[in-house]
């Protein structure tokens, strides 16, 4: 439907800016919920209780943050591509350094959620995983090819009902299925406390365990950088008519997550129950991860089996396509239209959809080499490399927003050292994984200010593009 409206690239890649607030907002909770959330989180649940639900609040905790501070810089700018901002307050350098980092990761995201995705998914169907990958890719490049982010935005709205229906129907399954109901599950799940939300941990040491600060402050860290620097997430803020609506999406997202998140871990908490309750019918062989699978597969009735099967495909799917868009956009708008400025709207159009299938290919390749080989331990070096950089990417846009001084030299170095920083921090400290993501931000703005102010130079127009010079223009 949506292949008929692609005019341009503004089309393809911000839905001609008439996509509707609420489905803008499904579309970024749909794009922050993969496949892997909504398998792991219930197994997490399950192995131990509530803690990490705080990580999920912090969503609404910063949203308010995001909505005045954050939102106005890309709509001021009219942006297609996040980057775009880091070359008008920075450099070009900056720029490409933010969307390379970008495109690699995405790439290399998608095969991991489709390679992990399969693996569940061929234990409960007839499928096996080469193919199971293989219908995500295939299914995912054809409609945002053809529709472009219209098309990606309306399957993520739908698809949110679907998988969240899915959950939702699975939890019920189970409580229903307990002789006392839910009184049942809330008794049995508190005696063995799966409801504890709460390390109220302050030693010396704390900042090993998952303590409540520890919680908090890694929740804000995580939530920030896909806010403020992650394409996928900034291309929804670009997709309705004005800042207003924009805003609106925003918030849609977080209230959603409200509901999501106690789906979830209540789902990991009733599989417990269940699963206590009926000893006899877990798999001790089975890893940890694959508990909500086995439940699908040997206890839910076929057509609800089905549906909750087609729920883990729609979150896996709504991911993919995020992210095949997304690169798409990051490079034509950041690569071939930045140094290319003369071709025909016709002909980036036609380039956009070339680089939507060849990413989108890339990205399947990668995940069946996955499946078919043994290189993950290599692979997953690579993906942890490319993860240290998202935390100084994130403080590379903040360098930029909330500082006058910080200069290109100054905000590049901040973000390579941002990043080796954090690898130090990872190989030779305890600390809590949790706290990764706001340790690289902390250290590539810090040292990407002081460096700003060591190696001075030429500053670019700050017009509208730090929140002091925002707030004066409104």
């Amino acid at each position: 439907f949506f292949a008929f409206r692609q005019k341009n690239t503004d089309d393809f890649f911000r839905g001609g800016q008439r996509i509707p607030w609420f489905v803008a907002g499904c579309s970024i909770f749909a794009t922050m919920l993969s496949s892997l959330t909504f398998i792991a989180i219930p197994a997490k649940a399950f192995m131990t209780d509530w803690t990490f639900i705080v990580i999920n609040i912090g969503i609404v905790l910063i949203t308010p943050f995001v909505v005045a501070y954050v939102l106005p810089f890309f709509r001021h700018i009219d942006a297609t591509s996040a980057y775009e901002y880091l070359e008008k307050r920075f450099n070009v350098t900056a720029r490409l350094f933010g969307s390379a980092s970008f495109i690699l990761f995405q790439i290399g995201r998608m095969a991991v959620v489709m390679f992990l995705t399969a693996l569940p998914l061929a234990a409960i169907t007839p499928l096996s995983v080469v193919q199971c990958i293989l219908i995500m890719g295939i299914i995912s490049i054809v409609y945002c090819t053809m529709g472009g982010l219209e098309a990606v935005v309306w399957t993520d709205t739908i698809q949110t009902f679907v998988l969240l229906g899915g959950a939702l129907l699975s939890y019920i399954i189970i409580i229903r299925s307990l002789d006392g109901g839910f009184g049942d599950f809330l008794s049995i799940a508190a005696n063995n406390g799966k409801f504890n939300m709460v390390n109220w941990d302050f030693t010396a040491s704390s900042y090993t365990t998952a303590a409540i600060w520890v919680v908090v402050l890694g929740g804000i860290g995580q939530n920030l950088v896909p806010y403020i620097s992650d394409m996928a997430v900034v291309q929804r803020y670009m997709s309705v008519s004005d800042e207003k609506r924009a805003a609106k999406g925003i918030w849609t997202n977080a209230i959603m997550v409200i509901p999501a998140t106690l789906i979830f871990f209540g789902l990991g908490a009733a599989l417990f129950v269940f699963y206590q309750a009926h000893p006899e019918k877990l798999d001790p062989t089975l890893q940890n991860d694959a508990i909500f699978p086995l439940f699908i597969a040997r206890e839910l009735p076929i057509g609800i089996a089905g549906l909750v099967v087609a729920g883990v495909f729609s979150a896996a799917q709504s991911t993919l396509s995020t992210s095949m868009n997304s690169t798409s956009t990051a490079f034509v708008t950041d690569f071939i239209r930045r140094f290319n400025e003369g071709l025909s709207e016709r002909t980036y159009l036609q380039i956009a959809r070339g680089t939507t299938v060849s990413f989108g290919v890339l990205g399947t390749m990668v995940a069946i080499l996955l499946a078919l080989s043994d290189i993950k331990s290599l692979w997953d070096v690579f993906m942890a490399i490319l993860g240290l950089l998202g935390s100084s990417m994130c403080g590379l846009f903040m360098l930029g927003m909330y500082t006058r001084r910080a200069n290109g030299m100054g905000a590049v170095t901040g973000a390579i050292t941002g990043a080796i920083g954090l690898y130090l921090v990872k190989a030779y400290t305890p600390m809590h994984f949790l706290l990764y993501t706001i340790v690289g931000i902390g250290i590539c703005f810090v040292v990407g200010y002081v460096a700003s102010l060591l190696v001075g130079g030429k500053q670019n127009q700050l017009e509208g593009l730090t929140v002091y010079t925002l707030n004066r223009e409104k």
